[in-house]
């Protein structure tokens, strides 16, 4: 009898698997990390949009606002600026984020990025009741909004529920 056979404790640690359990990362769930990283490259391509379409951003605000004095002007550049760079930074970063870790089988993940998504839906649904801007920024905005529903149909799938728990 070897000394691994009497003592079986004693034996080599094995490696850490977070995914032990669960197999293979069904379709559905590679589907939805697809989506993911195809909302990741709209968001892109929307903000590159937005910086081009800026003056007409603003004018359009403006517009909404009621009238324009070179304060508000200002105003209302720096606040467009600004949320086309917080778009571009924290939301890019975090669906990375939210990618990384649901391909790992992070179920916390799925579950905040399903509820961000969430509220993404429902004030890009609310936008769409009052589109302003170009033309181009609101359909990429439809894009979006159906993109991310499709990845959260997929994200909840039969399949993919049971892969996230590990059952």
């Amino acid at each position: 009898m070897s000394e691994y056979e009497q003592f079986p404790s004693e034996g080599p640690e094995p490696a850490y698997d977070p995914t032990a359990g669960r197999g293979v990362r069904p379709p559905a769930v590679d589907r939805a990390l697809t989506l993911i990283w195809v909302s990741i490259g709209l968001s892109l391509v929307a903000s590159l949009l937005s910086f081009l379409y800026l003056d007409d951003l603003i004018d359009t605000a403006l517009e909404s606002a009621g009238g324009a004095s070179e304060m508000s002007e200002s105003i209302a550049r720096t606040s467009a600026i600004g949320g086309v760079i917080f778009t571009l930074v924290i939301g890019v970063a975090l669906m990375v984020l939210f990618a990384v870790f649901i391909g790992k089988g992070a179920n916390w993940a799925r579950i905040v990025y399903t509820v961000l998504a969430g509220l993404s839906l429902v004030f890009g649904l609310l936008g769409l009741l009052n589109p302003a801007g170009p033309v181009l920024l609101v359909l990429l905005s439809v894009i979006g909004l159906a993109v991310t529903a499709a990845t959260l149909w997929f994200l909840w799938q039969k399949e993919s529920s049971a892969w996230f728990t590990g059952r």
